[in-house]
């Protein structure tokens, strides 16, 4: 099981999770600094335009289809911005998650058995799936999801799986 190598666990899941994810957080903030600095400069603009109207340096009805255009963009930016800080918010606590996860297995280290206290704090639920014989071999899929980070596909597990059943069987 991932007892007998815990940082390579640790690595498959940060792998699994953040890795690919940490190129794309970084351009999504990149982009809502823009944005923001983008609905700053609309606000400037809208009052600059507002003061050309009152002094008639620009005509009421330019002035009118100059503010709707802004307004329809910083709608727009704003409903992005509000979209993009969710999406950071859902990376960044999930990265204080993972990070509290990785503190329950520094703790754990070096265990040779495990316990039901051991489980508890790794494991969130277990699911049994019902048996399928569709095969002519009775298959049964379980799901382990972990604490703090939910399921995990690591690698080799059906084949783990299928040489404990082979070898109890010979």
């Amino acid at each position: 099981m991932f007892i007998d190598d815990i940082t390579s666990f640790r690595d498959v899941v940060y792998e699994q999770r953040f890795e690919k994810m940490e190129k794309d957080m970084k351009r999504r903030k990149k982009a809502l600094e823009q944005a923001r600095k983008r609905i700053a400069e609309l606000d400037w603009i809208f009052k600059r335009i507002y003061e050309d109207d009152v002094n008639g340096t620009i005509s009421h009805e330019r002035f009118l289809k100059l503010s709707a255009e802004y307004e329809a963009e910083q709608k727009e930016l704003t409903e992005f911005v509000h979209a993009e800080q969710n999406a950071v918010h859902i990376f960044e606590q999930d990265k204080a998650d993972f990070d509290n996860f990785a503190a329950v297995i520094r703790k754990y280290v070096g265990v040779k058995e495990l316990t039901p206290t051991i489980v508890n704090e790794f494991v969130k639920k277990i699911i049994v799936h019902a048996p399928d014989k569709s095969s002519g071999h009775r298959r049964q899929k379980v799901q382990i999801v972990w604490n703090f980070i939910g399921e995990v596909n690591l690698p080799g597990d059906s084949q783990v799986i299928e040489r404990q059943r082979k070898s109890r069987t010979a």
